[in-house]
């Protein structure tokens, strides 16, 4: 038996480079996503204050897409220990389903 309740979120760390985009494909395994799904990532300096939010570019039956500009992404400064969230919200429900969170790592 697991030693927690509810759903845990999949760890990843979010890699930025100093001016390049932010791009990447998250796809779902078994379940496929409904029309009107929204999908988002907020992120976090370390004093848990949102720095920012992204949304989603495209979302499909089979996974969610994110295409930054990288001047969004330049908001997280390279010293910065953010973090982030990527939320799901499936339409009707208004209840946001955390899928992924971690830590950000800026590489130069």
């Amino acid at each position: 038996m697991p030693d927690y309740i509810g759903y845990r979120p999949h760890r990843y760390t979010l890699i930025l480079s100093r001016g390049a985009a932010f791009t990447q494909r998250f796809e779902t395994s078994n379940t496929l996503l409904s029309e009107g799904t929204t999908s988002w990532i907020d992120i976090y300096n370390t004093d848990d204050e949102l720095l920012t939010t992204w949304n989603a570019t495209t979302i499909s039956p089979n996974g969610v897409e994110y295409q930054i500009d990288p001047d969004h992404t330049e908001v997280i400064g390279s010293r910065a220990r953010a973090s982030y969230n990527l939320y799901l919200n499936y339409p009707g429900t208004r209840l946001p389903y955390c899928w992924f969170r971690g830590p950000i790592l800026r590489e130069h």
